[in-house]
């Protein structure tokens, strides 16, 4: 994203909002009310599927207890995982990993992304889960209905 200065990216976020119906955004599309932010993050592959393990920088357009979305330069493969690094002032504050679950291309630069955040992996198999029952999983192969609660039922 070096290509477009920051003030160039901050427009174009605030073009996007100008196109927002939250009269759209029904309970059945999003889980949690997304809140309209401006931050710089980077995001980091989590499979091997990317050749150049180089961070991708990303500005974010909102972020909500589910998900996030933001601007990046690189189409993302829906279904793809990634590592959302928070930055501030060039300062990893946080993470939280994230699967692709929409990518629309905005201009010859720009995607607009949207990801929902998940648990790792690692974490899952630190917690017991067969590494070997997570691989190549897709929404018609899970039954986490008998394992996990939904994250409405958590909170």
């Amino acid at each position: 994203m070096a290509t477009q200065p920051p003030e160039s990216l901050l427009k174009e976020l605030d073009q996007l909002e100008g196109i927002r119906d939250p009269s759209k955004q029904t309970l059945a599309q999003r889980q949690f009310q997304r809140f309209v932010v401006r931050a710089d993050a980077e995001l980091h592959p989590m499979n091997r599927s990317r050749l150049d393990a180089t961070p991708m920088e990303v500005k974010l357009r909102d972020v909500g207890r589910g998900g996030v979305g933001f601007i990046c330069s690189e189409p993302l493969a829906i279904d793809s995982p990634w590592r959302l690094a928070l930055m501030n002032q060039g300062y990893k504050v946080g993470e939280q990993a994230l699967i692709v679950r929409h990518c629309r291309k905005i201009n010859n630069q720009l995607y607009l992304v949207g990801g929902q955040f998940v648990i790792e992996t690692g974490m899952l198999v630190m917690l017991g889960v067969n590494p070997g029952a997570l691989a190549n999983q897709t929404d018609a192969d899970r039954d986490d209905a008998a394992t996990f609660l939904p994250p409405a039922d958590v909170a």
